[in-house]
């Protein structure tokens, strides 16, 4: 019988056909990495923004023959107060992968830089999931289901909650853990489960999980665990959902209290569902209403983005047979700016910023740091006394703030 390469198959040599892993995960943070280009602020307790509320109300108009003066008023101020997140990433490895693997025949990648890189990129994903989101520690909305181990999701399009949109940018997958729970008790249904299986089917996105839960939508929501507390959500960086809008504290202010009115946002639309240049006019509009200013950017996700495209693309028209062109969906301006779409960002998004107005805080830790480096060790990996392995963990203490509210608009619940 003539030899096949079936039967040789377990003896062959194998062949790597490139030195580098290939990762099949979404490793962008463009909102991340354009907030760390603003100056940051260093803080001791807590970072203090000074602002300017409202002016002198004392104006008085009076006829030629004179009079009395309203009463002298004054310039309003208040403060808008910061404190930091730390966000921290662990890894461990046992000392087989470091003296099995490496440059050499026997491994194609280096287990020890495949797990330092890998654990920036997972904590930097994070961190810029909180940015796009609402600063509410929650990652996913929970949809109703009976008791399962397939927990439902809240299906696309995403509008004000979101399920199928956390499993497309890998907010959730195999291998993670989760709690699911309410807002007042956030490990309720489950605590500390791992995450087996994923469904990213936008119609019914599902997570399956280590214990059978029944799930109610608008209650139950998925969270990352928090080994210091039994109860409440770990603490997240303020998300452009709650800088950009014109209810709820940040900072300590809040608009619903008699003399802060002025802290809210520009226009933060929850109702419009279709995109339009209609509604894009009117957020530029709210800006320079409130702030006599322009914004300076425009975030939104790429399906956002492909829906400005296509509006644009209807009112081009073609002369003779000049060349013509379409699809660069990416390159499309609004005002002189580059419209920014970005897989980050939820469907339903459209932002309007001013990237001047917002703030970077930070302490002496001013970038993702080693905690073996902080304490004066070579780094990173340190030995685990006792054990076999080696033990270290990433830190990136920083917040993000705004001086002002009202330079910035959005629109939140474009589902078509």
């Amino acid at each position: 019988m003539a030899q096949t390469a079936t039967n040789l198959a377990n003896v062959l040599k194998d062949c790597w056909t490139e030195d580098t892993i290939q990762k099949q995960i979404l490793i962008n943070d463009f909102p991340l990495s354009r907030f760390e280009k603003v100056k940051a602020t260093m803080i001791g307790k807590q970072a203090l923004v000074p602002i300017q509320t409202w002016g002198n109300a004392g104006y008085t108009s009076i006829g030629a023959g004179g009079g009395a003066l309203n009463t002298a008023g004054q310039q309003s101020v208040n403060q808008a107060a910061y404190t930091l997140v730390y966000h921290n990433m662990p890894i461990e490895l046992e000392v087989s992968a470091l003296n099995q693997t490496g440059s050499n025949l026997q491994g194609v990648i280096e287990a020890k830089n495949l797990e330092i890189e890998g654990a920036i990129t997972d904590m930097r994903r994070q961190i810029a999931r909180q940015l796009v989101t609402n600063g509410d520690s929650i990652v996913a909305q929970c949809a109703s289901g009976g008791a399962s181990t397939t927990v439902s999701l809240v299906a696309s399009p995403s509008g004000t909650a979101w399920g199928f949109d956390a499993l497309q940018r890998y907010w959730l997958q195999p291998g993670g853990v989760v709690d699911i729970g309410t807002t007042a008790d956030t490990d309720a249904l489950v605590t500390a489960s791992t995450i087996s299986a994923v469904s990213p089917v936008a119609s019914a996105p599902t997570i399956t999980i280590g214990s059978s839960i029944t799930t109610v939508a608008g209650t139950h929501f998925v969270y990352i665990p928090n080994p210091n507390s039994a109860t409440a959500a770990n603490p997240e960086n303020n998300g452009l959902r709650n800088i950009v809008n014109t209810t709820g504290a940040l900072g300590g202010l809040n608009p619903a209290t008699a003399g802060q009115e002025f802290w809210a946002a520009a226009q933060r639309d929850t109702a419009t569902t279709v995109f339009s240049l209609d509604l894009a006019l009117s957020l530029q509009r709210s800006v320079l209403q409130l702030s006599g200013k322009n914004f300076t950017d425009i975030w939104t996700g790429l399906k956002q983005q492909m829906n400005f495209y296509s509006l644009l693309q209807n009112q081009v028209r073609f002369m003779g047979e000049m060349k013509m062109g379409a699809g660069d969906f990416g390159g499309v301006t609004w005002n002189n700016m580059k419209v920014d779409g970005r897989p980050e960002f939820l469907d339903s998004d459209w932002w309007t910023l001013t990237l001047d107005d917002f703030q970077l805080i930070t302490g002496d830790i001013t970038k993702p740091t080693w905690y073996s480096t902080i304490f004066g060790q070579t780094g990173p990996l340190a030995w685990k006394q006792g054990f076999t392995s080696g033990v270290d963990a990433v830190v990136y203490p920083m917040q993000i703030g705004v001086r002002r509210r009202n330079t910035h608009a959005g629109a939140t619940a474009l589902t078509a």
